[in-house]
């Protein structure tokens, strides 16, 4: 099965050989499964079968899943079904689909066959349990299956996987199964779709939270004389490369972006996981009350939720989500219906699109906002995600170059010219952000447009771009990061404007959980309740993710200090009720 799902008996021969524990723990999860089936049935073959078409069957859709996308298979996309009805048509291109239909019907029917034949001969059992030890073997090998879905929950387990090596690579999944073979990750990764209500989760209390918020009055003096278009532009891998000490540039490629910068973003990720800072910027809520590596757009949101464009629907705003990708990419064509997103231009829904590199060009992107705003009566809320700066950064990937780099000597030269590839797409972004604001100036619709960068590129394996070049210590990972370093690889920059004249203040570093209290305070629109929780916890901690949290003062913590512990159980407990539980406040928190 490992070598199936990556292609090579010899890598996956040093495989076992370096990772024994791993080996010997994927190993077991398939025994476990089969004594609890052996359990079940008390049929040895029958057992056996079972065992083999789950593990086989979980196998073989990862390996389509990473041929086509490049991940491999979570346990929470066995929810998706709906994606993978949508994804049949793209894959029939890629595999050879009729043979899989084929093989699959005849393993299916020798599966068939051996099973009639053996309930018309009934041979003699090669095993007979009697109910005890039936109960025993379903006993102990749920209980083994259990350490691993429920290891960070069960006291010293996490220690002592980690004492033999054995790590929950979250962060970079791809590396996870590779590292811990297939059915080890995926039983790692269960937990992850699990979420337990927090400690006092109950109607009274939630209520008694609600109850002594203070509704957020606007502070800007938003001189918009109507309810302005709000222009969301969520730049895909937008960074500043200028920031490396030690590479040099023949020009700056963002000064439109620089001009309007007022802050960074806190991404929650790094090189990828790009709905998980959409999530936080359309909701409000934050990954850290999930558990770690979750992917809220494919696991948690199968129905309607509060959000930003719901809220601005019911103001009267029309809203759109626009991205040059296929809809069903991170599950978005669903969760957007969810949210409240009265359209999704999506790359059907692009005319002749102009392409600069493999995608959609960001001077595009931008276009059609300019059109979809033309085309509204009524104000407009847009969300846009870029494609174009989407790794990788191949030496080829444009025909040609306005931009040139160079790193130091003791920078591989191939990331020069991986670093040129990026910087091209930064300079293309910074172009479109201007052709937007330019064109806004002169409008006489009040619109304030908002831009960030979901996260930093991923320029090499391992992060080896930025530590050759000094930006981070070397090292296997992030271990020798300090708080600071962590903080490098998450901010990315954030530019606000607006073509009615009001003053941007200097916002920090915040996640992207607290633009909507900006936005709207900016905006001069009427807040939710909800933006209350969100401003007292941004007031004390505005920057909040797993590797690194910044304090209203600008200390950086890894761990939530005590002085930001009773503001952050109000915050968790609002954002499980509305996104889990029985929505107790939602009527207060969002009624207009």
């Amino acid at each position: 099965m490992e070598t199936y799902l990556n292609g090579s008996y010899a890598e996956r021969a040093v495989w076992r050989s370096d990772h024994k524990e791993a080996f010997f723990f994927n190993y077991m999860i398939v025994f476990s499964l089969f004594i609890v089936f052996l359990g079940i049935f008390n049929r040895y073959f029958v057992s056996f079968v079972v065992t083999n078409a789950l593990v086989v069957t979980l196998a073989v859709f990862s390996y389509y899943k990473f041929s086509f996308l490049g991940e491999f298979l979570y346990p929470w996309d066995l929810l998706l079904y709906n994606n993978v009805l949508n994804l049949l048509p793209n894959l029939y291109e890629t595999i050879n689909l009729t043979q899989v239909i084929l093989v699959f019907g005849l393993i299916v029917a020798v599966i068939v066959a051996i099973s009639v034949f053996l309930f018309i001969k009934k041979p003699k059992r090669w095993i007979r349990l009697n109910p005890w030890v039936r109960m025993l073997f379903i006993g102990l090998g749920a209980a083994y299956l259990s350490i691993f879905v429920f290891y960070r929950s069960i006291p010293e387990v996490e220690s002592t996987l980690k004492d033999v090596d054995i790590n929950n690579l979250t962060f970079d999944q791809e590396r996870n199964y590779k590292t811990n073979g297939f059915l080890l990750t995926f039983m790692l990764n269960m937990q992850s779709a699990i979420v337990l209500p927090p400690s006092g989760y109950n109607e009274k209390n939630v209520m008694d939270i609600v109850d002594n918020l203070t509704k957020v009055e606007p502070q800007s003096n938003s001189t918009a004389k109507q309810d302005p278009n709000i222009i969301f532009i969520m730049s895909e891998s937008f960074w500043d490369p200028t920031s490396i000490e030690g590479l040099s540039f023949n020009e700056d490629p963002m000064p439109n972006v620089r001009a309007q910068q007022d802050g960074h973003i806190l991404a929650p990720a790094f090189g990828g996981g790009t709905s998980n800072v959409e999530f936080e910027a359309l909701t409000g809520f934050t990954n850290m009350f999930l558990p770690p590596g979750s992917v809220p757009y494919q696991q948690y949101i199968k129905s309607e939720i509060p959000a930003m464009p719901n809220y601005l629907a019911s103001l009267g705003y029309e809203t759109t989500a626009i991205h040059p990708y296929p809809k069903w990419f991170w599950n978005r064509e669903e969760v957007y219906k969810h949210i409240g997103f009265d359209e999704f231009i999506d790359i059907d829904g692009f005319t002749d699109p102009v392409y600069r590199g493999p995608y959609v060009s960001d001077q595009q992107v931008t276009d059609t906002i300019i059109e979809q705003t033309e085309a509204n009566e009524d104000p407009s809320f847009i969300y846009a995600i870029t494609m174009q700066n989407h790794t990788s950064y191949n030496v080829d990937k444009y025909p040609d170059f306005t931009v040139e780099t160079q790193t130091p000597p003791a920078v591989d030269p191939v990331f020069n010219l991986l670093l040129r590839s990026y910087t091209q797409g930064v300079a293309d972004a910074d172009a479109a952000f201007k052709s937007l604001i330019d064109y806004y100036e002169t409008s006489d619709e009040p619109t304030i447009v908002v831009f960030f960068g979901d996260h930093l590129p991923a320029i090499g394996n391992d992060y080896k771009l930025f530590k050759q070049a000094g930006y981070v210590p070397r090292g296997a990972g992030d271990v020798n990061w300090s708080l600071e370093d962590q903080k490098k690889m998450r901010s990315t920059p954030l530019a606000i404007w607006n073509n009615y004249g009001t003053e941007v203040p200097d916002l920090g570093t915040i996640s992207p959980s607290f633009l909507a209290p900006t936005v709207f305070d900016l905006a001069g629109i009427e807040q939710p309740l909800y933006h209350a929780v969100l401003e007292n916890f941004q007031a004390e901690m505005p920057g909040y993710t797993n590797e690194v949290k910044i304090d209203a003062d600008g200390e950086l913590y890894k761990v939530t200090p005590d002085k930001v512990e009773t503001t952050k159980q109000q915050y968790e407990m609002i954002q499980y009720d509305l996104l889990f539980g029985d929505q107790y406040s939602l009527e207060k928190l969002f009624g207009n």
